[in-house]
C-alpha cells in the first residue's frame, strides 16, 4: 500500500506549546502501515535503527538520556525516552547521490506516551528545539515542536473482512523570526521529506513483518 496523503485534519493540529494558528511553518505527513502497532513504535523510537530506513536523519547522536547523566555519549541508549537530549544529522535531499553537507538540529523530547492497544491508546512521542544544546537556536529566532501519534486503525482487506494497520500521523509547527527564511528557502523540500520519512518507515517495517 502505497503512503497516503497527508489528512487535511493535521493542518489544523496543534503542537504542545505552538498552535496551528500562530505557527509560521505546519509540515505534516501520514501513512498506513501493514505492520503491529508495537513494531511500528519500536522503529521509531530506536534510533539505532534509523540507519537502516531513515534517508531524512539517518543518523542520531544521543547526548543525554534522563537516567544516565554521567555516561558517555557512547554509552547511552539508543531509545528514545522523555527527557532525551539528541542530535539529528539532516540530509535536506534524502534522494541525493551526490555528497552533500549534513545540518545538525538540537533537540529535547518533551512527551512520552507508549502505545497500549489493548486500552485503545495512541502512542505519542514530542521532540522539540533545544535552545540550552550547543549549536540551538535562541527561542525566538527558531522553536519547532514535532509530534508523532501511531494508531492501530481496522481496514477493509481484500476479502472484505475487517483487518489491523498501524496509521502514523506527524506533524511539526514551527515559530520564530529565522523560520520566514526556513518557509521560504525550504519549505517545499521539507514537505517533501516529511512524506519521505514516512514512506522510508513504512518500508522498513513492512519489510521486516515479511521477512524481506
Amino acid at each position: 500500500m502505497a503512503s497516503t496523503s497527508a489528512s487535511p485534519s493535521l493542518s489544523s493540529n496543534s503542537t504542545p506549546n505552538i498552535s496551528a494558528s500562530d505557527a509560521v511553518l505546519h509540515l505534516n505527513s501520514a501513512t498506513r502501515i501493514d505492520a503491529p502497532l508495537q513494531d511500528v513504535w519500536n522503529a521509531l523510537i530506536d534510533t539505532s535503527t534509523w540507519p537502516r530506513w531513515n534517508t531524512f536523519v539517518p543518523r542520531v547522536t544521543i547526548r543525554e538520556q534522563p537516567d544516565t547523566l554521567d555516561a558517555s555519549p557512547d554509552a547511552l541508549s539508543p531509545i528514545l525516552q522523555k527527557g532525551t537530549k539528541l542530535t539529528f544529522h539532516v540530509h535536506m535531499y534524502p534522494s541525493s547521490t551526490k555528497p552533500q553537507r549534513v545540518n545538525d538540529t538540537q533537540l529535547a523530547v518533551i512527551e512520552f506516551e507508549p502505545p497500549n492497544p489493548s486500552a485503545k491508546n495512541a502512542g505519542r512521542i514530542v521532540w522539540a528545539s533545544d535552545p540550552s544544546a550547543k549549536g540551538g537556536f535562541p527561542a525566538s529566532l527558531l522553536t519547532a515542536e514535532r509530534v508523532h501519534e501511531i494508531v492501530e486503525v481496522e481496514v477493509p482487506g481484500e476479502d472484505g473482512q475487517m483487518r489491523r494497520e498501524t496509521e502514523v500521523r506527524n506533524w511539526e509547527a514551527q515559530v520564530g523570526y529565522l523560520v520566514y527564511i526556513v518557509r521560504w528557502m525550504f519549505g517545499d523540500r521539507l514537505k517533501e521529506n516529511f512524506e519521505i520519512w514516512v514512506r522510508d518507515l513504512k518500508g522498513y517495517v513492512e519489510g521486516k513483518s515479511s521477512g524481506a
